[in-house]
């Protein structure tokens, strides 16, 4: 494979930011190895773009230092300057940009959307796909079309709906599940027992989000499965992974538990029978699919009673080494160089204007 340049965007302007930064090291260092040249470029919380001046670019080791310590080693091994960047970005012909982003605008289809109008390839998926994922009504309701359990749910929408009224008069029960409709983390997501929590929580969201989902809780077993798709002899290959159970030690998957060490306990494969992983594995392609996404995804189901009830599909699921597609990917014996080769080779195929063959 000749020297491609590609670039890696992270950081980003969510509450993910961290996670990103984490991620964004172990994507370096896996597609570094595949003899790419990589170019991180970070996106600082206020959405300005910083990118690095030196020929050979470092990414140091986020988990070895404070994230503030982090960030100045990196401005400063890289010689980071935000001035002209768009003039810069656009110079320096990348082949492909790698998206390490996570929530918000990373993940909700704008800088898909940028990197299109600049005529950039990049990975994972295309603008519709990002943004229907990342908005869990609609993508709630096309998951109901295309027979996939879903618990029962319902939009609230701030200066629209009569929240008192709408919430004394669910067609489900409580307890519920409440979180905004775009809300890419498990920030601002809680439970509610009856009405008057859910209406001090609802109002508590609409202070930062003009829309919040209500969804009638399951209890059961969470299981996450990741899809990944692969070039083979110019086809499109879409690959699921194997189910991860997540034994969470707060009450639901929550921020925290997602991503502190030891907050939550992940078996992988998970322990199900061989008929509910197929049955997992073939809606996450469904998923997949119905949301268009591209090149990978990973999506949250609640199994009860037998039954997955699918949570969310993420089109920018974690990438740090103990995420839950590398660990499923592992578990498969699929190398990660291997699933970022896809994802880069993935980005230009689908820009290079081909008609893409789903099989």
């Amino acid at each position: 494979m000749s020297l491609k340049k590609v670039s890696l965007f992270f950081g980003g302007v969510s509450s993910e930011h961290e996670i990103s930064i984490r991620s964004s090291y172990f994507i370096f260092q896996t597609i570094s190895k595949l003899g790419f040249a990589v170019v991180p470029i970070y996106i600082d919380p206020n959405g300005k773009f910083w990118m690095p001046e030196t020929e050979e670019c470092q990414f140091p080791d986020p988990n070895e230092f404070p994230i503030t310590e982090f960030l100045s080693r990196f401005h400063t091994v890289n010689k980071t300057s935000s001035e002209g960047f768009f003039q810069k970005f656009i110079n320096a012909k990348f082949e492909s940009c790698v998206l390490g982003l996570h929530g918000g605008q990373g993940e909700n289809g704008s800088i898909q959307g940028f990197l299109e109008v600049l005529g950039i390839p990049y990975t994972g998926s295309g603008v519709l796909a990002s943004g229907l994922a990342m908005d869990k009504y609609r993508s709630n309701l096309l998951f109901e079309n295309a027979g996939i359990p879903v618990a029962p749910f319902l939009e609230i929408q701030r200066d629209v709906d009569d929240v008192i009224k709408t919430i004394e008069n669910l067609h489900f029960s409580f307890p519920v599940f409440i979180k905004p409709t775009l809300g890419g983390s498990s920030v601002n997501t809680g439970s509610a027992k009856t009405a008057e929590e859910a209406i001090r929580f609802i109002h508590k969201i609409f202070e930062s989000d003009a829309r919040v989902l209500v969804q009638e809780m399951v209890k059961g077993t969470e299981v996450s499965i990741g899809v990944i798709e692969r070039l083979k002899a110019g086809r499109i290959e879409v690959t699921p992974l194997v189910p991860t159970e997540i034994l969470p030690k707060t009450e639901f998957f929550d921020y925290e538990a997602k991503y502190k060490k030891g907050g939550s306990e992940e078996i992988t494969p998970a322990r199900l029978s061989s008929e509910l992983t197929a049955k997992l594995q073939s809606y996450a392609i469904l998923c997949h699919n119905t949301l268009g996404c591209r090149g990978y995804s990973r999506t949250d189901f609640i199994i009860r009673e037998g039954v997955p009830f699918v949570l969310e599909t993420n089109t920018l699921p974690g990438m740090t080494g103990t995420s839950l597609i590398p660990q499923q990917a592992k578990a498969l014996g699929i190398s990660m160089e291997d699933v970022f080769r896809s994802l880069v080779e993935i980005s230009l195929f689908s820009f290079s204007g081909k008609e893409i063959h789903h099989h």
